[in-house]
């Protein structure tokens, strides 16, 4: 349930969430507004838009300010017209978010429109208008981070993403889900959030841990195969006291964006009251670490490609779209050495130790 007050204090994991969305937005306000004429940015439980800080001054930006900044502050110009949707229920935080809106100048092509209603009713009623128009939603980013389960049904997440320039960043409540599974009352809430029935039988799994997995592996397989997202990638969110929290799924249709979102997440400190896992292969659960863990990615690549001859950038993409790992984690740590072992054998360049695009690697 979200807190009583209007606004409340921040909790690291909450920080750390808005640290990646801020790094996010700041690589995809240039990018979408280079190309689109008009993109949008929806915040699904907006909130009142600022947080207390230790001290209780209300000096911390929520996600709606985040984003205005980011495009505000844009060290490059951003010539599209970027709309800013806030939806937000609670009417007093709705009204402390307006107030905080109102002080702020816009330059003509940044605006922004707050909605005092429920997110699942507000976006199913601008998706209606649309088709009702034969029109498509405009390349959107939809930042969707409710406190419980009930208002975020997959049919949003489905309609949302059916424009393969949207992304979508969901927090995913893994702990209130888990906690209800077992609720009878709730079940049609679930059926909802899944869009299926399939958890169901999940809610049997008597073992903490692969009943975990299995809720985790049942929403990303929904958004692969059920909303034809091409690119899921899901962040476990862990608090000080070892406690799954939620996940971040993250859903895009570019690598680009799985690119820039997944430079965002290993640049946030993984120390303090939180920490981050990737989940999307169970099987290679990597914490984020300072120092990645090139042995464990050593051995995936030479797995994957073992005895077949293959170029850079198809390796890049299987780094990015298959495992925990970045592109930049590729080229030293992983393939100078396996060179000078003697594992792999490399062509297609001018200088040894080096691996630029349209180098063919030939795995032994």
């Amino acid at each position: 349930m979200p807190p009583i007050q209007t606004i409340w204090h921040i909790e690291p994991h909450t920080q750390a969430k808005h640290a990646i969305l801020e790094r996010y937005l700041k690589a995809w306000l240039p990018i979408m507004s280079r190309w689109n004429g008009r993109i949008l940015y929806i915040d699904g439980f907006a909130g009142p838009g600022k947080y207390l800080d230790k001290n209780n001054r209300p000096i911390i930006d929520g996600s709606p300010l985040i984003a205005i900044n980011a495009a505000l502050k844009h060290k490059l110009p951003l010539h599209a017209e970027i709309v800013f949707i806030f939806i937000e229920l609670d009417p007093r935080q709705c009204e402390h978010l307006k107030n905080l809106l109102t002080q702020i100048n816009l330059p003509n092509n940044l605006k922004y429109e707050v909605m005092c209603e429920k997110f699942d009713e507000t976006l199913s009623s601008i998706l209606n208008y649309l088709d009702e128009q034969n029109k498509q939603l405009a390349p959107t980013f939809a930042f969707i981070d409710p406190f419980g389960y009930s208002d975020t049904p997959f049919s949003i997440i489905k309609r949302i993403m059916k424009t393969k320039k949207c992304e979508v960043l969901i927090t995913f409540m893994y702990k209130d889900i888990n906690r209800f599974l077992n609720d009878p009352d709730k079940a049609l809430h679930f059926d909802s959030l899944f869009g299926t029935d399939q958890w169901r039988s999940i809610a049997q799994v008597n073992n903490s841990r692969e009943r975990k997995r299995q809720i985790h592996e049942l929403y990303h397989r929904q958004l692969k195969e059920e909303a034809k997202v091409k690119y899921v990638r899901s962040f476990e969110m862990i608090n000080e006291f070892n406690q799954t929290i939620y996940f971040l799924y993250f859903g895009t249709n570019s690598l680009d964006g799985l690119k820039q979102m997944k430079a965002a997440m290993w640049k946030i400190d993984p120390y303090g009251a939180f920490r981050f896992s990737d989940r999307t292969d169970p099987n290679q659960a990597v914490l984020f670490e300072p120092e990645p863990n090139f042995i464990l990615l050593e051995k995936t690549i030479l797995t994957q490609f073992k005895g077949k001859t293959v170029s850079i950038e198809e390796i890049e993409r299987f780094v990015l779209a298959e495992t925990a790992f970045r592109e930049t984690h590729i080229r030293n740590p992983i393939l100078k050495p396996t060179e000078n072992a003697g594992k792999i054998g490399v062509s297609g360049r001018t200088r040894k130790g080096t691996y630029p695009q349209g180098t063919v690697i030939q795995f032994f």
